[in-house]
């Protein structure tokens, strides 16, 4: 209730509500419709600055990024050090400052093929494992540089990445891998808000970081929401199940089912919309379910007519008969629907 005008949206609150759910969120639409714009925004309402540094970072994704030593580095035996990376630097502020959520964006991440270098990365994230960087033989003493790098890593829990995504001949697909392990956010906005740019002035809304403590509640809440805590009503939580029990029907049909993982972070969305609603009732709960289906189960959806044709068109029936509250999706659907009917294929981004 008390967040900046510059949040005052549906998308900016769907960013944070899926921030809260899982700390891995794509935000994809054309170029220059704000998708950096609002996780820059706010990184900068949660901003806080230890040591001279504070824990926000934006890294352009480059054409060049072949392998994940953009990521994390890599071991130059020659020189018999460990060369780092603003991000890998980054990593291990936040892990030496577990209370404070810091927020790592990477701008238009599909410049290059992204399963070859945040694929490791991303395993990481849901495996919660340690990840070697490096190996050093017991006989060599390391140097005081390689003491600062650790030989391996697990990502700490206070780290949100958000990854930008521009659709064009310049740039990759995304496979249903990764996809399937974040919230897919679509930017897009009405044509009278982007029309409205003519007549109104422009000006740069500038952020004010949030007194102390609100990020670190920030993060509390997502680690308690991610550990399965939910004050949703049992009754209300069957609605969602029913609904997603029809959805799970159609898709399985056709190979598009989802399995636990999805279910899990449905569940733990739901929960996250409910801590950030000032009420709750059956509109907000159907509100959460459409923005789930818009962006757990439709991104995953793609190919040609015969494929997917039947399967769009009973989406859309589910979506109606619940009326106005499945509305993004429904139009969506829609969207998706003229595309294969053009161009005999169709994909959510």
């Amino acid at each position: 209730s008390d967040l900046p005008d510059a949040f005052d949206s549906v998308f900016a609150e769907r960013y944070i509500t899926s921030l809260l759910t899982k700390p891995f969120v794509i935000l994809t639409g054309n170029s220059g419709t704000g998708k950096t714009r609002i996780a820059k925004q706010f990184s900068q309402y949660l901003e806080r600055t230890i040591d001279g540094k504070r824990n926000w970072l934006i890294v352009p994704v480059g054409a060049d990024w072949t392998d994940n030593t953009k990521m994390l580095g890599f071991y130059n035996p020659l020189e018999a050090k460990y060369v780092s990376t603003p991000i890998l630097d980054f990593i291990l502020q936040a892990i030496k400052n577990p209370t404070v959520p810091y927020f790592l964006v990477l701008d238009e991440m599909n410049l290059s093929h992204v399963e070859r270098y945040f694929s490791d990365f991303l395993s990481a994230m849901e495996s919660d494992e340690e990840r070697p960087l490096y190996k050093v033989s017991s006989e060599k003493v390391k140097d005081e540089e390689e003491t600062s790098i650790p030989e391996k890593i697990r990502l700490p829990k206070n780290l949100f990445v958000t990854g930008t995504v521009n659709i064009d001949e310049t740039t990759y697909m995304f496979s249903p891998k990764v996809l399937d392990r974040a919230n897919v956010i679509e930017f897009k906005p009405d044509k009278d808000d982007v029309l409205n740019m003519f007549s109104s002035a422009s000006q740069e809304i500038k952020i004010t970081p949030v007194k102390s403590g609100v990020a670190e509640a920030f993060l509390r809440l997502a680690k308690e929401i991610r550990s399965g805590k939910s004050r949703v009503d049992e009754l209300q939580m069957a609605e969602v199940r029913n609904v997603f029990t029809a959805i799970y029907d159609i898709t399985e049909k056709n190979g598009y089912e989802f399995a636990y993982r999805t279910v899990r972070e449905i569940k733990q969305y739901i929960s996250a919309a409910y801590e950030l609603s000032g009420q709750w009732a059956d509109a907000e709960i159907y509100r959460a379910i459409d923005e789930q289906l818009l962006q757990k189960v439709l991104p995953k959806i793609h190919g040609n007519r015969k494929e997917i044709g039947t399967m769009l068109d009973e989406l859309e029936a589910v979506c109606k008969q619940n009326g106005k509250e499945l509305e993004l999706s429904r139009r969506k659907i829609e969207q998706m629907k003229g595309k294969l009917a053009a161009v005999q294929y169709a994909s959510f981004i």
